[in-house]
């Protein structure tokens, strides 16, 4: 059996992550790295205050977020994403491939410097 939460908790998480960001959350693309220790980031993107809407069956979806549109690049690929205080508190860390992953990037996975590193939609969903 696998390990389940009723849905008003996963709510309770989701909008916890949510406030937890604050006011001036970023997505940050980063080449590696975990939650503790998130790695190098190369594109770093304003999210929307508040960052997402409420929750609904413990999923939370973005508001606006605004492109990076001078990205510090790099040669090695993206492989991870954090969301993120605007003090650099990491909230979430997930991977990022160009299918079957948390994050889903097109365009290739290596970002250069002086790119444009956007997002057109994101969504966070609680433990199940």
């Amino acid at each position: 059996m696998s390990v389940t939460h009723p849905t008003a908790f996963r709510d309770t998480v989701a909008d916890l992550v949510d406030s937890t960001l604050s006011t001036t959350a970023k997505l940050k693309f980063r080449l590696a790295g975990n939650a503790n220790a998130p790695g190098t980031a190369v594109a770093t993107l304003s999210m929307a205050n508040p960052a997402f809407g409420a929750s609904s069956s413990g999923v939370i979806t973005a508001g606006a977020i605004s492109p990076d549109t001078n990205a510090t690049g790099n040669a090695s690929p993206v492989a991870a994403a954090t969301l993120e205080t605007g003090g650099g508190t990491v909230v979430v860390h997930c991977a990022v491939a160009a299918s079957a992953s948390d994050i889903n990037m097109t365009g290739g996975l290596t970002i250069g410097a002086g790119d444009t590193v956007s997002c057109s939609s994101l969504t966070y969903e609680a433990m199940p």
